[in-house]
């Protein structure tokens, strides 16, 4: 159970970063896309020796190209996909446990907060942010 609960807390640090890459993806995506002008056939002149290759360069810069975008699309497909999936359980958390989470995992600080930080911001104890943290992982670990 313990293992569980540590994959959910990981989901949730990671959270705000994956969909930063999610972006990322995108954005290569999208350069990969308009990145086609770089293919244009070539002219030789003079005498040329016969190949055995079964593609010119041209053709193999596209296949290359292509087999990049259907890896990148992949890989947005899944963050997307991991994304929509947490959102999907956080919406089984109530106010008090959504705000935890906001403070222990989404925050944009470089270390996460104590717990007594959290309990005074939330107006409560330390002991009582982390038994709604045990609450909210124990939720949350059925659904992601």
């Amino acid at each position: 159970m313990q293992d569980m609960y540590s994959y959910v807390e990981g989901k949730l640090y990671n959270f705000k970063s994956m969909k930063v890459e999610l972006n990322s993806y995108k954005i290569d995506l999208e350069y990969l896309n308009k990145d086609y002008e770089g293919c244009r056939g070539q002219s030789y002149s003079g005498i040329t020796s016969k190949t055995n290759s079964l593609y010119s360069s041209v053709e193999n810069e596209l296949i290359r190209k292509e087999k990049r975008k259907e890896r990148l699309q992949s890989k947005i497909t899944e963050k997307e996909r991991e994304i929509r999936k947490i959102e999907n359980a956080l919406a089984l958390l109530d106010d008090e446990e959504l705000q935890l989470v906001e403070l222990r995992y989404f925050s944009d600080r470089m270390k996460p907060l104590s717990w007594l930080a959290i309990g005074k911001e939330m107006l409560t104890s330390g002991k009582r942010c982390r038994y709604l943290r045990d609450r909210v992982l124990f939720k949350l670990s059925n659904v992601i």
